[in-house]
């Protein structure tokens, strides 16, 4: 490739000046909120503004039926903790909340896998010490109860280690204290909701989360209710990619995999940051309208040097689309 295509900037200046300068025409971004919104009002103030492709926050939230948890509540609880655990829970896609029946058992489970589970290094002090406030703030929360507190290590240099914290709530309490609970917790920490309905579902989240990256459901084998299906379309339209039966931590570069969201998770919901599709966002779409083919792209031209793929409708096709629309008027 040409010189300079890969580049390492370092600092928050740097980085700024690079997303001012004329020549930069798109930007991506995983980072906070607060510093993905700043970056993006940046892109959109610039004299001629540009895309700005920032994914800011998640907490893709889980739900379990009471039938799928009396069908499959040691692997659920399995799958749950690893999930959190894996990589400090330093994914974007780690479940934040997890939704369960109150009254069967869950929060046991989950504090029993949760414990002797070692410690790993958090990327940077910065996190680090974000996760700890984020982590004391969750801890002293009225209502909530600890099912694992955890640990977080922090060297003389800042840099921290920590062990999973798991905690439940009721789901009445995590209505009432939303505000100090709903937000992202980035680090091994999340949050067992206990409800009472399935009904209740989809009106909690309505007023508890914004846009995010996932969403999770578990059914037990068949199972469709009214509820189920009004979270799922609740779900559509506010996760960028709905799972069933599995956990959001896997991503995979795939032509299926959808890596974004409506706003926070992502700043425009219109692609992927991760999947073959990704690409896309960094392309611009131009037509050759009559174009002589000693002018055209290469990858465009009838003899096809490249081997491209290329899809062609017969000539003058254009010239009666639409007309049986009409006709059926």
């Amino acid at each position: 490739m040409p010189t300079g295509t890969l580049q390492l900037v370092n600092g928050q200046e740097a980085g700024t000046a690079m997303l001012r300068h004329p020549l930069v025409k798109a930007a991506a971004f995983t980072g906070s909120t607060g510093a993905g919104r700043l970056l993006a009002d940046i892109a959109a103030a610039r004299p001629a503004p540009i895309p700005f492709y920032g994914e800011l926050g998640s907490v893709n939230p889980a739900f379990v039926t009471s039938a799928a948890l009396e069908q499959n509540a040691d692997a659920i609880a399995d799958g749950f903790v690893a999930s959190v655990s894996g990589s400090a829970g330093q994914l974007c896609t780690k479940p934040g909340f997890l939704f369960v029946p109150a009254g069967q058992g869950f929060a046991e489970k989950v504090a029993v896998r949760a414990d002797g589970i070692a410690e790993h290094r958090m990327l940077n002090p910065g996190i680090a010490s974000g996760y700890g406030d984020r982590r004391e703030t969750i801890l002293g929360t009225d209502g909530v109860t600890a099912l694992a507190e955890g640990v977080v290590r922090i060297d003389e240099d800042g840099q921290g280690w920590a062990t999973p914290t798991f905690v439940s709530v009721l789901v009445r309490d995590l209505v009432e204290q939303r505000e100090r609970l709903r937000d992202e917790a980035f680090g091994p920490l999340a949050i067992v909701v206990e409800y009472d309905d399935e009904f209740e579902l989809v009106p909690v989240a309505e007023l508890l989360f914004d846009g995010n990256l996932t969403g999770t459901v578990h059914l037990a084998d068949g199972e469709d209710s009214e509820p189920v299906r009004s979270l799922v379309q609740w779900l559509t339209s506010h996760v960028g990619r709905v799972l069933f039966g599995g956990w959001p931590t896997g991503v995979a570069v795939t032509p299926a995999m959808q890596h974004g969201g409506p706003y926070p998770a992502t700043t425009l919901d219109t692609g992927t940051s991760v999947g073959t599709a990704a690409i896309s966002r960094f392309l611009r779409s131009v037509t050759y309208q009559s174009a002589p083919q000693a002018l055209l792209p290469e990858p465009l031209r009838d003899d096809n040097p490249w081997g491209v793929p290329q899809h062609r409708s017969p000539a003058g096709e254009s010239l009666s689309w639409g007309s049986a629309a009409l006709s059926s008027r």
